[in-house]
């Protein structure tokens, strides 16, 4: 391992560390350096802590960090996030962070489609928003993909989503 690998797993340890903290102050002075100079390999210990142990205070702050994510590498590591965590009642605010950063996700828009499928009626419009902003930027076979993976979910899709999923198809 390079010694600049190395040095950014210490530093990632050491602000995993902080950003665990009891002490909020702590955390939030963690946060501040993760914006000023933090990497991607940081936003996987960043989802970590939306859960309902985390204050909303700090949920807050996260969701804002991530929104401010301009570096298009970052985009599978946010989307690995929302495919490999749960996050509760803060599913939809996260959702609602990926198409406020102005990410580019068409690449994983199957991803956001499954979750307008199966999640609740908020969360679902986050993922209508994500896909829309993607939509433009995907090749025909990715288009055609989708509108099958929504047609084979048409008659599980809840009635008030439905106007969202007749746009969809379109």
């Amino acid at each position: 391992m390079s010694k600049n690998k190395s040095a950014e797993n210490r530093k990632n340890e050491e602000l995993r560390n902080r950003l665990n903290s009891p002490d909020y102050l702590v955390v939030v002075e963690a946060l501040r350096e993760i914006k000023e100079n933090g990497t991607i390999n940081i936003i996987p210990f960043l989802f970590d802590l939306i859960n309902e142990k985390t204050p909303d205070i700090i949920k807050k702050d996260i969701l804002r960090l991530i929104c401010d994510i301009k570096e298009q590498s970052a985009a599978p590591v946010l989307v690995d996030a929302i495919s490999t965590r749960s996050f509760g009642d803060d599913t939809s605010s996260v959702i609602a962070t990926f198409w406020q950063s102005r990410l580019d996700f068409s690449s994983y828009l199957p991803t956001f489609i499954k979750i307008f499928i199966s999640e609740d009626y908020q969360t679902a419009l986050e993922a209508f928003t994500v896909i829309e902003e993607s939509a433009s930027k995907i090749s025909n076979k990715m288009q055609q993909e989708c509108i099958n993976i929504l047609k084979t979910a048409a008659d599980s899709i809840s009635k008030d989503k439905k106007p969202l999923f007749n746009e969809l198809i379109k």
